[in-house]
């Protein structure tokens, strides 16, 4: 979708600022363009740019406009349909309707096809999006030769759009693999650009944190406190979860604690019921909502997964036996993180059931308001990078398997759970990484997803549930290539079994 249209989302950051400025009843006067963004206009002064770069995060929670309907949640990658699409595709989540909605059932059941792509083109679509926003803001400010801009605010606004555009890419090359590298929002770049490999596009991701690290700030200075906008610790934080993914276990254990050791700002939430809130203290960086739209002060995520008549109606995603059995007994994550629905009295049409979904949120449909949200939706959070150091250890950073116990204990003790052993084998260690990665990081992200298939894991774990047979193949753990991008560049190659 973004590498084929030449007016697409040229209007973006326009709008944006216009969007920023309405609650305040103070409008920029800038003309539309035509075909390009105007960027010695929308980056004058501070002001513009600041309202260029808080649009893009009003994109990717709130979706194209201001009163966007709950269904965001269904359309947009980092607005919950990451969790939901692989949360289904894994062994988390199934769809309480069953068979009756399409892409529910093709995630579910693992038999995506090449033709039948409606349930990972909303991925691709959102994520290009976001793609090419970032690189409107990187480039609008590189262009424009307004003296009212700072060059500190020119480089740490260049490093958010980096960083996010690191984001995007980070989990569209883990669902679709080899994927067109677009830098620039240059029609004539862009519109038959072939697929780089993943290991072009981790190049590029690794690259801009780095970019992004030496120039964003340490503190939360341009969120006015609040964790709504990405810093040095966020981008590192993300860097961490690269060098994981990349297998470089040193670099992934050392990057990790740099922001472990950041504890002025960072430390593990003790209430797991507050994990989740606005601003807690696990936090390294959230996405605010907007009130004004119809889920109200709900997270987009927390609006679609939660009943919206609480313990009675039907969930529309729940949890399957697979993760509930995975709890140990007494965690308490299995009691604050999990809660229940009966839904044989509702009246609802649905088939009665007795039902499990993912609580980490706990504002949705049934108590959403209008007042100052209590909860933001958490991107990065500190409980990730003990675990991503306890893997990069026991896989033989400095440290070893002994420091690697000590971290998964860490947040073990958290969930109430006894400590492991010192004694711990490497082997038994690895098992438990992964078991704790499962309960801990549950329908966050695509935790669950990426970490089986990165592991080796996935056919073991996925190709045997009793809901994804028959079989249809390893083919499954990247995703087809939309078949509209395919028809309009072709240059872009179809993934390998679709």
């Amino acid at each position: 979708m973004l590498l084929n249209q030449k007016c697409f989302y040229t209007g973006f950051l326009i709008t944006a600022i216009l969007l920023l400025f309405a609650s305040c009843k103070k409008w920029i006067q800038i003309p539309p363009p035509k075909n390009t963004i105007v960027t010695e206009q929308v980056f004058q002064d501070e002001a513009q740019a600041e309202g260029a770069m808080s649009g893009l995060y009003t994109m990717m929670i709130n979706g194209e406009a201001a009163g966007a309907q709950p269904g965001i949640a269904s359309n947009n990658y980092s607005a919950g349909y990451l969790t939901v699409a692989t949360g289904q595709s894994s062994d988390e989540l199934f769809p309480y309707r069953g068979s009756t909605i399409l892409k529910d059932y093709l995630l579910a059941t693992n038999k995506l096809t090449g033709l039948q792509d409606e349930a990972i083109t909303p991925l691709w679509n959102s994520a290009y999006k976001t793609i090419y926003n970032a690189n409107g803001i990187i480039e609008g400010i590189a262009a424009t030769v307004s003296g009212t801009l700072s060059e500190k605010s020119r480089r740490e606004f260049t490093a958010e759009a980096k960083f996010v555009r690191a984001l995007s890419y980070f989990y569209l090359t883990n669902l679709f693999g080899d994927l067109p590298l677009a830098l620039t929002i240059d029609f004539h770049q862009t519109v038959k650009v072939k697929k780089s490999t993943q290991a072009q596009v981790y190049e590029q991701i690794i690259k801009d944190l780095k970019d992004a690290i030496a120039d964003m700030p340490s503190s939360y200075e341009r969120g006015k406190g609040e964790r709504i906008r990405p810093n040095k610790w966020a981008a590192t934080a993300l860097l961490a979860r690269v060098y994981l993914y990349q297998k470089d276990y040193p670099a992934a254990a050392a990057t990790a604690t740099e922001v472990i050791n950041e504890q002025v700002l960072y430390k593990l939430e003790p209430d797991l019921n507050k994990v989740f809130r606005a601003n807690s203290t696990e936090a390294i960086w959230q996405l605010k909502q907007a009130t004004t739209t119809n889920i109200r002060d709900a997270t987009p995520e927390g609006y679609l997964l939660l009943p919206t008549t609480a313990h009675k109606s039907a969930a529309i995603y729940c949890l399957t036996d697979q993760l509930l059995q995975a709890f140990e007994a007494g965690d308490k994550r299995r009691e604050d993180w999990v809660d229940s629905t009966d839904n044989t009295l509702s009246g609802s049409g649905q088939p009665p059931a007795f039902t499990f979904y993912p609580a980490k949120y706990k504002i949705g449909g049934a108590n959403f308001n209008t007042g100052m949200p209590a909860e933001y939706y958490m991107v990065i959070r500190l409980a990730e990078m003990y675990l991503i150091r306890a893997e990069a250890t026991a896989n033989g950073a400095l440290g070893g398997p002994a420091d690697g116990v000590n971290d998964l204990n860490e947040i073990r003790r958290r969930a109430g759970l006894d400590e492991l052993p010192s004694t711990i084998t490497q082997d038994e260690l690895i098992i438990a990484i992964e078991k704790e990665r499962q309960v801990e990081l549950f329908c966050e992200w695509a935790h669950r997803w990426m970490d089986l298939k990165r592991t080796g894991r996935a056919h073991d774990v996925i190709s045997v549930i009793p809901m994804k047979q028959p079989w249809a193949g390893d083919h499954q753990f990247l995703y087809p290539i939309p078949r509209n991008d395919r028809r309009d560049n072709p240059l872009l190659s179809q993934n390998e079994g679709y």
